[in-house]
């Protein structure tokens, strides 16, 4: 890593509640692939409360965090968001892995 002393500059685009992506994995049995419970927080105070929810959720399984670079509204599940990600914390387990991905639906849905 490198740090760069700047200069302060004023942003011409500024979010002041960004929109947040997690991404909780889970290995049943390997050597299966990993499941996937996604999820999009709205309507955050800040990073803090985003960690707090995931240390409340997260129930052991590795997770992912990312801030979304587009405001997008928030849609029924089956609709994929498309805004472009930013990763600030944790990593794919599926990177380099040819592996088939399952989604945990959430009670109700089919």
């Amino acid at each position: 890593m490198r740090a760069s002393e700047t200069v302060h500059a004023e942003n011409q685009d500024f979010l002041d509640s960004p929109f947040y992506r997690v991404n909780f994995w889970e290995q049943a049995s390997p050597p299966r692939g990993w499941m996937l419970d996604a999820y999009v927080l709205s309507d955050v105070e800040d990073l803090t409360e985003v960690q707090r929810w995931i240390e409340e959720n997260a129930r052991g399984r590795r997770f992912e965090l990312f801030v979304e670079m587009q405001q997008e509204p928030v849609k029924p599940f089956a609709s994929p968001r498309k805004s472009g990600l930013i990763r600030l914390l944790g990593s794919d387990p599926n990177a380099g892995e040819p592996v088939h991905i399952t989604a945990s639906l959430p009670p109700g849905v089919r």
